[in-house]
């Protein structure tokens, strides 16, 4: 009886044994399943790990400005590469009113009819201020204009002559409207009162006290700038800085030279820098009636209040550059000596010399530091200058300056 009950009893213990064996492999066997499913298990529906939307990465790009502090900004790595050689922006053509940057604070009134002026450009494709972006040094660097471009642009001028108030002249400023809001400027027409100049005038804009003097009661008609404004990617930035050339000639010539080529300059440097964002306003002038007395600049300046003025840092003026010969493009001031304008070009080896009578004189009359990119004109045996036609020009001259402005620019707005 006591064997029975034993062989029993071990009988128990190898069947409980067994039980509990069998529980361990299946709790193993249990948690390697779970463990296997994790991967795929859809986190969506889980209220630990919320996911991620669209609008989630969007908000990222928004505000990662707000992440970095304002002072370790400039040692950012650039973001985008600049354009493409024939890209070209969309103009924004949207107008919101008559916004205008001449202010009402005038040195001298201007005349009752200046009503007729489009509303002056108040901004062109201004980067977002929490999404401003710094301009690569070697985009800058491997920045090349088009000197057939260039060459373009001075055989249209150059059909005709383009004296001031001229239907020639006003249609030249059109076509050059065109061309800056093809490149995606915003533009603005800004006209003005003239005498022509003949005895009547007398030199009056040049004696003193007369060069604002635009209180003209009996007009010999009406010319106009041409005004194409960039706007900071900084919404308080006060610096701005101007580049300029006159597009009118003489009754004489239909200007090549004197000043097609500095028109064909400023144009390739609007285009090449247009993609660019800044962090100055940049604004492009092209001025009428400079053959007759400086008239379209010595307006524009006049328009401009004192705060306007203080805020000009340097005005650029291109004037008579790419005439075939020895003579070189020089920096020329008022009186041949380096100014602040001129620090702008330290990296390139350009000889600094008294300038000749252009529209950079209308900026240095209101202590506007100004200089002028010009070549001196090659003379003959007697004197005399050569004829300005177009077989003159210099191609490779015209990109020699255009590239050096166009870089200019792009280191003073960056």
């Amino acid at each position: 009886m006591n064997k029975i009950m034993a062989a029993n009893k071990l009988k128990l213990l190898q069947s409980i044994i067994i039980l509990v064996v069998l529980s361990f492999i299946i709790i193993g066997c249990s948690h390697s399943k779970d463990t296997a499913l994790t991967p795929i298990i859809d986190t969506t529906t889980s209220d630990k790990t919320p996911s991620v939307t669209t609008d989630d990465i969007n908000a990222l790009s928004k505000d990662e400005n707000k992440m970095v502090d304002a002072n370790e900004r400039t040692s950012l790595p650039p973001r985008p590469t600049a354009p493409k050689e024939d890209c070209k922006r969309i103009p924004n053509t949207a107008t919101t009113g008559k916004t205008s940057f001449v202010s009402t604070d005038k040195v001298n009134p201007l005349p009752a009819d200046e009503s007729k002026n489009e509303a002056l450009p108040s901004t062109v494709a201004a980067e977002p201020a929490n999404k401003m972006v710094f301009i690569n040094q070697d985009d800058i660097n491997s920045l090349s204009t088009d000197e057939n471009k260039m060459m373009n642009t001075i055989e249209k001028l150059t059909l005709t002559m383009r004296p001031i108030g001229s239907k020639e002249e006003k249609a030249a400023c059109a076509d050059l409207k065109l061309e800056l809001e093809s490149y995606g400027y915003q533009t603005g027409v800004q006209e003005f009162p003239y005498i022509v100049q003949s005895v009547k005038l007398r030199n009056i804009p040049f004696t003193e006290g007369k060069f604002w003097d635009f209180n003209i009661s009996q007009p010999d008609g009406t010319s106009q700038n041409l005004i194409a404004v960039k706007k900071p990617a900084i919404p308080d930035a006060k610096d701005v800085i101007i580049v300029s050339a006159h597009y009118d000639t003489t009754v004489h010539t239909t200007g090549a030279i004197d000043n097609a080529s500095g028109v064909a300059v400023l144009m390739e440097v609007a285009r090449k820098t247009a993609s660019f964002p800044s962090n100055i306003e940049v604004r492009f002038l092209l001025f009428g009636g400079e053959e007759n007395y400086l008239y379209g600049s010595r307006y524009y300046v006049n328009s401009l209040s004192d705060n306007e003025r203080r805020r000009i840092i340097a005005a650029i003026n291109l004037d008579c550059v790419g005439e075939e010969g020895p003579n070189l493009a020089t920096l020329g001031t008022n009186n041949g000596k380096e100014n602040e304008a001129c620090k702008l070009f330290a990296d390139y080896d350009i000889q600094i010399d008294r300038g000749a009578m252009s529209d950079y004189y209308s900026f240095v009359k209101a202590d506007i530091p100004a200089l002028t990119v010009a070549q001196y004109p090659v003379l003959v045996g007697t004197g005399q200058e050569l004829p300005d036609d177009i077989a003159r020009i210099d191609k490779a001259k015209l990109k020699t300056v255009a590239d050096m402005v166009a870089k200019v620019l792009l280191n003073t707005m960056k």
